[in-house]
């Protein structure tokens, strides 16, 4: 075990781009006229359990995730599904089959779609609400919540993770400003899921304003504080926000050291969950970058295509030419070629940027930017140039298992080389028993 870096990668407000989206309203599109399910999560396939031509209700469960970790999917709209096959891509940067449903626009609710009262709800009650309804980590990891909260000992602290520290993102802050109560009920009720006697939000000390809106309302909420970390990337890592509240340690999870991590969104859909019996059906997403015409917070139906959430908000920025889609952050997301990409219950954000020809030169200027810039004091370089040297052994050797994939390394390397993706590759083959 080793504690992180204090150090990071400021990365200012221009750069990072989040004024784009923040300078326009929050809009909503909730009548998409298809929505596609996808039949994949966190690499598992799912199974169907409805079939082509069947009529379904919003909240209905469409298919299931099997695995280790079960997890039910929910139909986001009602109507007929028309289509079961591979038309869509994903976020993963694969095409994968998604259950194709037509809008009937009756928005038909399944009946246990209702308000519920929660004043004497049991910990047990919260963690299979969480379950049946499909709640994921909305962070961008699509972990199944309800597990985090199967913990065998009560929890000293819930930490909400409102960082936000990739350039371009604007999820989190646009629902604190705008239904920061929501987040505040769901800190609570994952507070009671697992027995913790405060909760703690994480959040950039630059955001002012925020943080006085915050304090304001937490007034009233004396085992609910606000936590402030530095405008650094990658400052919103699980393991440093951890380290810095508890000022412990973990190897492997932070409930080891007594704490359970969630972001904002996850805590907003916790609390749908458990006051409506609402399934993750709907949630908010960025769309933004130099090539939409009016980037956005955009309040989605899940399933629906980023085409049609584009052509909401504007369309694409005039004489746009060749662009590319990243799926997620610019530092940790994934390239996509086309525009028919869905938004699935994990997905936070999709960036469109002008295709640009950089100039590559493959060979290392030996400035050790890499290492100076990486949390957890990697050589990313020279682990690159081991691998290619086919020694495992040696590359085991230089820990590349304790790579968090933040894309700093790639950021800062002055010759383009794709440090981050060689790392990545280094770390798969070491962890492969």
């Amino acid at each position: 075990m080793f504690f992180i870096k204090s150090l990071g990668t400021h990365i200012s407000e221009h750069k990072g781009h989040k004024e784009m989206s923040l300078a326009n309203p929050l809009v909503e599109f909730l009548n998409p006229e298809y929505v596609y399910i996808p039949l994949v999560e966190q690499n598992t396939p799912c199974e169907a359990v409805v079939k082509v031509g069947e009529q379904v209700k919003v909240g209905q469960v469409v298919a299931n995730k099997c695995g280790r970790f079960c997890l039910p999917l929910h139909a986001s709209v009602s109507g007929e599904v028309v289509s079961i096959d591979k038309k869509m891509w994903h976020s993963s940067g694969k095409m994968v089959a998604h259950i194709q449903i037509k809008n009937d626009f009756k928005e038909t609710k399944v009946d246990t779609m209702k308000y519920s009262d929660t004043s004497n709800i049991t910990k047990e009650e919260i963690i299979e609400k969480v379950r049946e309804n499909g709640i994921v980590g909305l962070g961008g990891s699509g972990f199944p919540a309800y597990v985090k909260y199967q913990v065998n000992r009560e929890m000293d602290v819930v930490i909400i993770n409102a960082v936000e520290c990739e350039p371009f993102i604007t999820v989190d802050y646009r629902l604190i400003k705008d239904r920061f109560e929501d987040v505040v009920r769901g800190i609570k009720y994952i507070m009671k899921a697992v027995g913790a006697k405060r909760g703690v939000i994480a959040i950039k000390k630059n955001k002012t304003e925020l943080i006085e809106k915050m304090n304001l309302i937490l007034e009233n909420e004396p085992t609910i504080s606000v936590f402030t970390v530095k405008d650094v990337y990658p400052a919103g890592w699980e393991k440093y926000i951890v380290q810095r509240v508890t000022n412990k340690n973990y190897k492997s999870l932070p409930s080891e050291v007594g704490a359970i991590v969630n972001n904002v969104t996850t805590a907003v859909a916790i609390t749908y969950a458990i006051e409506n019996n609402q399934p993750l059906i709907e949630h908010l997403v960025t769309v933004t970058g130099e090539g939409v015409r009016t980037p956005s917070n955009v309040f989605i139906k899940i399933g629906t295509s980023i085409s049609e959430i584009i052509e909401k908000i504007g369309g694409y920025a005039p004489n746009l030419g060749d662009a590319y889609f990243i799926a997620g952050g610019p530092m940790t997301g994934k390239s996509i070629m086309f525009d028919s990409l869905v938004v699935s219950r994990a997905l936070s954000s999709v960036i469109v940027l002008p295709k640009e020809v950089r100039e590559v030169n493959p060979e290392c200027m030996g400035c050790g930017k890499c290492s100076e810039v990486c949390p957890v004091f990697l050589s990313p370089i020279v682990i690159k140039e081991t691998l290619e040297n086919d020694s495992l052994e040696e590359v085991r050797t230089l820990r590349p298992n304790l790579c968090m994939e933040c894309g700093l390394c790639s950021y800062v390397c002055p010759s383009r080389i794709e440090l981050t993706e060689a790392v990545s590759k280094a770390k798969a083959k070491v962890m492969v028993k």
